[in-house]
């Protein structure tokens, strides 16, 4: 497979809180060297160490293949030209990944969230409404316009607990109101989502018996 300039990609690195997801752009490929932006982390570079082994993981979407796809690499070089840059040398074969799927049920969630571009801007608090909730994302209803792959930080309540979330725009959705935006959750805590699995499942069985009792 080759990389192209201005593609996304996922650095998966295992640290020391466990696995760390880090989205970044690739800014050049050749041969088995892929040159990506240092991933950012409040407007910080993230500290990576030569010599550390990660995962990369993109999404293609064109006519010849589409999905997820994950390979090894390993981090050579940094250094700095416009931008902080990583050096990688891709060591394995691009293999494609069956990506979870999650219960998704219909919801009216008030939310709070911060847009974030790749250089650590922050826009002022915006606020949405979530129509449906899984364990890997969200539908988003906004007046902020997004545009695909941007990148924020929500933050909404289930019942007694408060959800901050990092959470990229997947896809576009027409509405006759404007767009809507499906999202999905990144690098989303362990905690957090299974606190979002568990209200998924009792707000479907809520849902049931609404649905048995009102029988059409």
């Amino acid at each position: 497979m080759q990389l192209i300039p201005n593609q996304l990609i996922e650095l998966h690195v295992e640290g020391h809180n466990g696995l760390e997801i880090y989205r970044t752009r690739v800014e050049d490929a050749y041969d088995d060297l892929v040159i990506v932006g240092a991933p950012l982390r409040q407007g910080v570079v993230v500290p990576l160490r030569l010599g550390t082994k990660i995962d990369l993981q993109l999404k293609v979407k064109d006519t010849v293949r589409e999905g997820r796809f994950l390979n090894q690499g390993l981090i050579e070089k940094r250094f700095t030209a416009h931008l902080p840059l990583l050096q990688v040398r891709v060591i394995g074969t691009w293999e494609k990944v069956q990506e979870r799927s999650f219960l998704r049920v219909p919801i009216s969630i008030d939310a709070v969230f911060v847009f974030h571009d790749l250089g650590g801007e922050e826009s002022p608090p915006q606020s949405g409404v979530l129509l449906d909730l899984s364990g890997g994302g969200f539908l988003l209803r906004t007046s902020k316009s997004l545009g695909l792959d941007d990148e924020i930080f929500i933050t909404f309540g289930l019942k007694e607990e408060t959800i901050r979330a990092h959470a990229a725009v997947s896809r576009l959705i027409p509405t006759d109101q404007g767009v809507d935006y499906g999202m999905s959750f990144l690098d989303l805590p362990e905690q957090s989502r299974q606190a979002i699995i568990k209200f998924v499942f009792q707000r479907q069985i809520t849902l049931a018996e609404i649905m048995g009792r009102n029988p059409k």
